[in-house]
């Protein structure tokens, strides 16, 4: 099984080793390093923006026990890290990332072999080897590049470790257009 080389939430603040507390904005950054892509948490008083090699960042609120809503993280992140699995070619990643995006309708997905735009679950049989799609063709809804990648062949892979892992390190608690866009200290979400 290929699993994303980045972390969990860690709860602690990276800058000042701080426990993030329960009700408390944190903001949270991948970057990329020479043995894959780090996930970093900030508390607000230890963030200085992100750093140069950012692959994508974004704020959020430590939920009360009371009121945990995970989503994951905003669109711009994960088409970020969707470019990051491209360059580094983690292909089974990859494919399952690719339908979580096609369901949450930031990508389509046309399967080369079958010259059809769909989705496994809707008849489009995106099983590689025989009888299925050799090829998939990533269209990205809000920019219109489209990349092509390998199929993976369903049945060798663990899709429900990697989609656990996914949501793991790609999570926030907060819809991305319920948190203010300013960042200056001493905001409040509410």
């Amino acid at each position: 099984m290929v699993e994303p080389t980045i972390q969990r939430f860690s709860r602690k603040c990276s800058q000042t080793g701080r426990e993030i507390l329960a009700g408390e904005i944190y903001y949270s950054c991948l970057t990329e390093t020479p043995t894959g892509v780090q996930r970093q948490d900030f508390s607000r008083e230890g963030w200085a923006g992100p750093p140069d090699d950012c692959v994508g960042w974004w704020k959020s609120r430590l939920p009360l026990p009371s009121q945990v809503r995970i989503r994951w993280a905003p669109e711009s992140v994960l088409l970020a890290y969707l470019e990051h699995l491209l360059v580094t070619q983690q292909w089974p990643v990859l494919n399952v990332l690719a339908l979580a995006l096609a369901r949450r309708r930031m990508l389509t997905i046309e399967y080369a072999s079958l010259g059809r735009a769909g989705s496994p679950a809707n008849g489009g049989g995106a099983e590689g080897g025989e009888g299925g799609a050799d090829e998939l063709i990533l269209t990205i809804r809000s920019t219109g590049d489209s990349h092509r990648i390998p199929s993976v062949d369903w049945a060798t892979i663990d899709v429900a470790a990697i989609q656990a892992e996914l949501d793991r390190h790609l999570f926030t608690d907060q819809a991305e257009d319920s948190l203010e866009a300013d960042d200056a200290p001493g905001e409040s979400l509410e």
